[in-house]
């Protein structure tokens, strides 16, 4: 078998499913983590932010000896670094809180307030040279008090954290990537096992196939090698049947041909010597084509039963017995008795239900002595209706009444040249009596013969 190209492997959908799988988990956490930790951080340098302009604005500071007490006095928890400029009637000073003393218009104040500031969204502004900063402004009575808060350490966390999360991400793809391959080819190593199984089977389509060995686990995989177990079965029965028939056909088939040639050289040879011979010959090879012919056509009813697909309507089977019993009754010497209940109906064809009640005469006044009767009876019981040919012939042994459904099979083989018949009657009749949807049986007839009863099962009431 070709190997199919661009066509993924069962290991590698599985591969690549966990590996989208372990990715998106792992995206999804590291996001999660990300938003959480930012919005904390944000929030506690908002609420950082506000205690110190609250505590600005409660100090009520007027002047430069009230911004130093306020300034010594204040603890400050904000870990950012931050600038303040408070704005009064007297003057205007300013401070960072990157000192732990104070400092009134220290040089990086000036550099920062002398630098232009951009405003981006609400408080956030953006200062040349210093980055990013939150910003907020009051005003009580004469005093302005303004405070800037810089985001670069939580930037910088929060970059940390981001370069962080991709390593961690790589770290865990890799090993997910690892752990995915072992996974997906211990998942799909009973698939593959079964798939080499399947092919060294297919190699030669046309010899018996072994069963294939089958993976305890996972139960899917058993229940597929079960089905394809009982698949070859089906599939060596068929191919064996097939062997059994072609071979029983050439043998029936020879045997005519072979008297058939065999005449014809007689009459090569001796028919100017001997021209009473002709005609005798003429008339073997005669019964020999005709038998030839039956047998032929006897094989294309079966090979169009086997193959046939037909619907099934209403038939009263009452009536169509009692006319064949009256228009076969000429043809034998055999009594038949009809023992045939009124009235009663089944699902069927009505040609292939007459070809398999004729069969099953001709069967029986084949095999039974010329002065005993053959009974056609039907009977209905609330459950099947049965339909059976009985017969007072010699009647079929138990270990062969399956075997004579078989093609070609004849119970009494020293007896098969005397009694003239293919051995595919029976066998065109069970497939017949199956396609119309019923059953058929042999028993013992008494005190001798068989019985051949076709059963319909009615269908139960609920």
């Amino acid at each position: 078998m070709a190997k199919k190209t661009g066509t993924p492997t069962y290991e590698q959908l599985i591969n690549a499913t966990i590996k989208r799988l372990v990715l998106t988990i792992t995206l999804t956490i590291s996001l999660v983590i990300l938003v959480m930790v930012g919005v904390q951080q944000t929030v506690s340098t908002m609420h950082e932010s506000r205690d110190l302009m609250n505590s600005l604005h409660q100090a009520n500071i007027k002047d430069v000896p009230s911004f130093i007490h306020w300034n010594n006095s204040t603890t400050r928890n904000t870990q950012q670094a931050a600038f303040i400029r408070v704005t009064t009637n007297k003057a205007t000073i300013t401070t960072t809180t990157k000192s732990k003393r104070t400092i009134l218009t220290t040089p990086s104040s000036k550099a920062f307030f002398a630098k232009n500031q951009t405003k981006l969204v609400g408080p956030l502004v953006y200062v040349r040279g210093f980055g990013f900063f939150v910003t907020y402004s009051e005003k009580d009575g004469q005093n302005t008090y303004q405070l800037w808060v810089s985001l670069k350490r939580l930037i910088s966390s929060f970059f940390l954290l981001i370069v962080l999360t991709v390593v961690l991400t790589l770290i865990t793809l890799g090993f997910g990537t690892w752990w995915a391959h072992r996974l997906a080819a211990r998942l799909s190593a009973p698939t593959i096992d079964l798939l080499h199984e399947t092919k060294y089977t297919s190699n030669n389509p046309d010899a018996d196939q072994p069963t294939l060995k089958i993976p305890a686990s996972p139960r899917e995989i058993n229940d597929l090698g079960q089905a394809f177990n009982e698949l070859l079965v089906a599939q060596n029965q068929r191919l064996q049947h097939e062997r059994q028939f072609i071979s029983d056909a050439s043998h029936e088939l020879r045997t005519p041909i072979a008297a058939i040639r065999g005449n014809l050289s007689l009459i090569r040879r001796r028919g100017d010597a001997h021209p009473e011979i002709i005609p005798e010959s003429l008339n073997f090879i005669d019964e020999e084509s005709l038998r030839m012919q039956h047998l032929i056509e006897n094989l294309l009813h079966l090979s169009r039963a086997d193959r046939a697909k037909l619907e099934l309507t209403d038939q009263d089977l009452s009536f169509l017995l009692l006319q064949l019993g009256e228009h076969y009754q000429p043809s034998i010497d055999q009594p038949v008795k009809l023992a045939i209940d009124p009235d009663i109906h089944v699902p069927g064809n009505a040609e292939m239900l007459q070809q398999i009640v004729v069969a099953l005469l001709d069967n029986a006044h084949k095999y039974s002595p010329h002065d005993q009767p053959i009974t056609l009876s039907l009977t209905q019981t609330a459950n099947s209706v049965r339909l059976a040919v009985a017969d007072f012939g010699e009647g079929i042994p138990d270990d062969q009444k399956q075997a004579v459904f078989q093609r070609f099979y004849r119970v009494d083989q020293s007896r098969s040249q005397e009694i003239e018949g293919s051995g595919l009657g029976l066998a065109i009749v069970k497939q017949l009596v199956t396609l119309n949807q019923a059953q058929i049986e042999v028993t013992n007839n008494q005190p001798q013969g068989s019985i051949f009863t076709i059963i319909w099962s009615k269908p139960t009431k609920p």
